[in-house]
């Protein structure tokens, strides 16, 4: 999201100086990816979790918790302490909060992770072509809702999910972080 924001809106991510944009992507791919990724890999080599697919959903609430945490920190730490601004904030609070569902609906149900990134996503840029009418914010949508296809097509074919759990997870993502840039941006 903070990617596609600097290529097609960076005017949004004021008062963030252009220099500074490369620090803050930085920052987050470190805790949206990297952490993750070790913390995942560490529950792995421990034998907490028996593979990385986490096909499994009673393993797979571990690893949510843990990434619903560096959400959750990054977007307090993001608001308190490098004072950013509002709309990254709110993405930040939003995916924790969508994070937080996914692992409580872990418990009773296996719902699709990836079906709730991509509508999640969808969801931002939808809330953001209606609140600021720019151009490019309708081919962007054309290739997510491109790209949701895709992963929903794969997510199926590998058999890792049912139809109802993919979906359920695409609306559950879109309609969230849709909701909540719309009205409380």
């Amino acid at each position: 999201m903070f990617l596609f924001i600097i290529l097609f809106a960076s005017s949004l991510l004021q008062p963030i100086q252009k220099d500074s944009l490369i620090q803050v992507l930085a920052i987050i791919f470190i805790v949206t990816f990297i952490i993750p990724a070790i913390s995942i890999g560490t529950l792995r080599l421990s034998n907490f979790i028996s593979d990385i697919t986490l096909f499994d959903k009673k393993q797979r609430i571990t690893p949510f918790l843990f990434v619903t945490c560096f959400y959750g920190i990054t977007a307090f730490m993001f608001y308190t302490k490098l004072k950013i601004n509002n709309l990254i904030f709110l993405i930040f609070a939003t995916t924790t909060a969508l994070l937080f569902l996914m692992t409580l609906l872990t418990y009773f149900w296996k719902i699709s992770i990836h079906g709730a990134g991509i509508g999640g996503t969808i969801g931002f840029i939808l809330a953001l072509s209606m609140i600021y009418p720019i151009p490019h914010f309708a081919i962007a949508l054309a290739v997510l809702i491109f790209i949701c296809g895709l992963i929903v097509y794969s997510r199926l074919s590998l058999n890792v999910h049912s139809p109802i759990q993919v979906y359920a997870g695409v609306l559950l993502g879109g309609f969230l972080c849709y909701f909540s840039l719309y009205f409380f941006l």
